[in-house]
């Protein structure tokens, strides 16, 4: 694509992909989803959540490689492998430092976090765990990435470094928690949103140290796995 441009965080996104990724990230947060269980209910389909969910991740990766397989190419290409491998072990210990200051910081406070979305997520594995293992492993780091840290984190760095991590962590915690406003306390979904805020700082700054939109889409694949890891012991 044309004007193309290039910044610290690696290639930029041209004009095009701005647009048609701004235009996208309301279907992506909430449109998609509700289309998806109009339609199912609409043509008498009876999808299960989980089938629901495979349609969901699948669109989105469709939809985003469409919009951003340059970008993602140009940056694959122009990726530094020592830099990136540094970037990704210091995001690793700054990730878990954080959650373990969060946990600390809970545990003094005496407050319990429920984290729907982990048992949303849990639930589904239940039901077929490789599915979602290659549903959240794989697909969903991809686009939740390219989304928040390329498209979001990206544009709005060129401004303001402190606004764009501020907004790309309140984006991604809310991202996480939005559907269960309309199920339990406010109190608590905003208490499970806040677990979040450790893994937007981590891939807020891998994206800044590896110069490259791989280097959060990785450190995130990462953190996703070890998690699936740890709930096929439990």
């Amino acid at each position: 694509m044309a004007n193309t441009k290039s910044y610290s965080l690696g290639p930029g996104l041209s004009t095009a992909e701005q647009v048609a990724g701004f235009c996208y990230l309301p279907f992506y947060v909430v449109l998609l989803s509700l289309l998806l269980e109009y339609l199912s209910a609409l043509l008498g389909l009876g999808l299960t959540t989980l089938q629901l969910n495979i349609c969901y991740f699948v669109i989105n990766a469709l939809v985003v490689w469409i919009i951003f397989h340059n970008f993602l190419l140009r940056s694959l290409r122009q990726t530094r492998f020592w830099e990136l491998v540094q970037a990704l072990i210091l995001g690793f210990v700054l990730y878990y430092a954080g959650n373990y200051v969060f946990s600390l910081i809970l545990h003094l406070l005496r407050i319990e976090v429920t984290s729907y979305n982990d048992e949303t997520v849990q639930l589904l594995a239940s039901e077929n765990f490789w599915v979602m293992v290659a549903c959240s492993v794989v697909i969903a780091p991809m686009v939740e990435e390219t989304l928040v840290r390329g498209l979001l984190f990206g544009v709005i760095r060129r401004k303001s470094r402190i606004a764009a991590y501020a907004v790309t962590i309140l984006f991604f915690a809310l991202l996480h928690v939005w559907q269960y406003f309309f199920l339990y306390d406010v109190q608590s979904v905003l208490l499970s949103a806040l677990a979040y805020v450790p893994a937007g700082i981590a891939l807020g700054w891998t994206y800044e140290k590896s110069n490259t939109i791989w280097g959060p889409i990785l450190l995130h694949m990462a953190i996703n796995a070890i998690s699936f890891g740890i709930m096929s012991l439990m």
